[in-house]
Formats: C-alpha cells, structure tokens, sequence
C-alpha cells in the first residue's frame, strides 16, 4: 500500500498538520507501507524529519485546495491509491473530486466541511463523538476520540528519570501569541526549580526565550529538540497548547494543564482528561492558583496522568493504518 500526503508546513501555518500525518507515516513505515508527502512552502525541520525517516516527498507549486491542486494531484497519484488529506484549506469540492477515484482519508477537527466525502475519517479529540459526523459523513469510516490519537514513537519509548524537578512549557511550533515566554517566566515567578521552554522551528520569539533565559536561571531553552519526549521525560507538569501535544503527554503517563488558545482547540474544553483553561481572550487569571493546586499534590497529578494514559494509550497510528490499509484492500 502506498499513502499520499497533502498538507501544508510552513511559518505561517505551522507544523501541526505535518507532524499529525507524519506521525501515521511514522506508523505505515514500520508496517512496511510506503508514504510521499505532497507539500508546499516545507520548513527545514520537517524536511528533515522525512530525510531521517527515509519518505520521499514531491513540492507542490498549486496552493493546497484550490481545482488546479487536484489537477496537479490527479497528474502524479495513480487511480486507486490512497490520498490523507490534512488542511483547514480543503472543501468540499476537492473531497468531492476525488472521493470516486482514490481512496481519500480526511484529518478534521471542527466538523465544517460540508458534506465531508470521505471514505475515512480521523478526529481524535476527546469530544469527537459529539460532532455531527453521521450527518455530514455518512459514507465514512469513522475514527473518532483519544484511542485513535496520533502519537510519534518517540513518545512510547521508556527514558531515565531526571535527577531534578522540572517543569515543561511548550505552545506549538509557531506560539503566535508569546505564551511561552509568559508562562515560563510566571512558572518561575512562583519558585518552580526548574522550567523548560521547547520552541519549535516556526517560533517567532525565538530572542525574547533567549533574553528570559539569560535573565532568570530557573528557565532553560531547548529550540527544535531532536526528540521532544526525552525533554519532557519525567516532568511534575507540562503546560501546553490543547491539540496533540496534550495526547503525547498522556501518552507518557504525565500530568498536563492545557490552554485552549485557537477556536480549533475548544472542543478540548468540553472533554479531556486533563484540566483545561480558556486563553483564547487572554492569559488566563486563574492560571497560578491552577498550577498551585497541581503542583502541591503529586497525587492529584498521579490520577490525571493516569487516567489520560487509560483514553490515550500511544497506538492510535497502529489502529488509523490498520483501517487505512482494510479499505485499500
């Protein structure tokens, strides 16, 4: 089986579409499927990313959804394949388009595409479940909710305990809003021993993490880490953006405090395992005395990590290639 990937990776978009896809190309290597990614405006990293891994990959000049995109598509991608499609940029027109001749796979998180014509579809938010799916994708396959969460390998792999305590900030590959440095000098304003500020490639405040860092010993930088998961490994808490970073963290068994800051991400608000603040008007006031509360019982976040580890247990990938491969077939 081979999978064609169209999504999109750039500074303005950022990664998270790329890294979603990239994590079930991840997956359908190691079952010995063949993927190539079909990209326009890709970042280095995630260039690299499919060098390390060994995925060939096409840039694509058609901005992504548009019809002379579908015409460049049917030009490389033989009938019958199987296309993933992963881009708040794509209607229904293109699903319509190609729905009749290759096996088409839709990445969704908000359910306003309609119709959705689809023959698989994949959301893994907690609150998947509650979107109208049957009425806008009846035909599809559905794969819906945390057991179908795309998680990398790197975050199913065992590493050392830290020797200190530490707190993890991270808020995407781009954070537009400067979360990163807010929150981290905050954590540190509060005594926290040890605060890891991960920035992705696409980060645009890349010196003011570098001034804070400088100015306040307890906050420590690591810029586009080689492997994410070993910078998180063992730490009291993660503060992250809601979206698939919160699934990587209950994939580790650790306790996490999200903040909702797109429209995107509010379905996070009405089910997850973790507690959730609304950032989308703003920092969030009640952000100390929620990170007080978790921090001053390890119980408490031994029960959060727990039961996120039950909903989101790391083999999602596993189970989206599975159904990608029986309706290949």
């Amino acid at each position: 089986m081979r999978i064609w990937v169209r999504t999109e990776a750039s500074a303005r978009v950022g990664l998270g579409h790329f890294m979603r896809c990239y994590a079930i190309a991840e997956e359908a290597r190691t079952q010995g499927h063949e993927v190539v990614f079909l990209i326009n405006d890709m970042a280095e990293a995630a260039t690299q990313r499919l060098i390390n891994l060994g995925i060939r990959w096409r840039s694509m000049d058609t901005a992504i959804g548009t019809p002379e995109d579908v015409q460049a598509m049917r030009a490389v991608i033989p009938l019958g394949e199987v296309i993933l499609c992963d881009s708040y940029a794509i209607g229904p027109d293109m699903y319509n388009n190609l729905y009749t001749d290759y096996v088409v796979v839709a990445m969704d998180d908000m359910a306003v595409v309609r119709p959705l014509n689809a023959h698989l579809l994949i959301n893994a938010a907690p609150s998947a479940h509650t979107r109208p799916y049957d009425e806008i994708a009846p035909q599809a396959v559905k794969c819906l909710g945390p057991a179908y969460a795309q998680i990398r390998q790197e975050f199913r792999r065992r590493y050392p305990a830290p020797r200190e305590r530490h707190i993890c900030v991270m808020f995407g590959g781009s954070d537009p809003f400067g979360f990163t440095a807010l929150c981290s000098e905050t954590l540190a304003d509060m005594g926290a021993a040890e605060v890891r500020l991960i920035a992705g490639p696409a980060h645009t405040r890349v010196d003011e993490l570098r001034r804070l860092c400088a100015e306040r010993s307890e906050c420590k930088l690591y810029l586009s880490p080689d492997n994410v998961a070993e910078v998180l490994a063992g730490a009291s808490l993660v503060v992250t953006a809601a979206g698939g970073s919160l699934n990587e963290v209950a994939a580790m068994r650790l306790c996490a405090l999200g903040l909702v800051v797109a429209d995107n991400q509010a379905s996070w608000l009405l089910a997850s395992p973790f507690p959730m603040l609304d950032a989308r008007g703003g920092w969030p006031d009640r952000f100390v005395g929620t990170v007080r509360t978790l921090l001053d019982s390890i119980d408490l976040r031994r029960g959060i990590a727990q039961r996120a580890h039950e909903q989101i247990d790391g083999r999602g990938c596993e189970r989206i290639v599975e159904a990608i491969h029986e309706l290949a077939l």
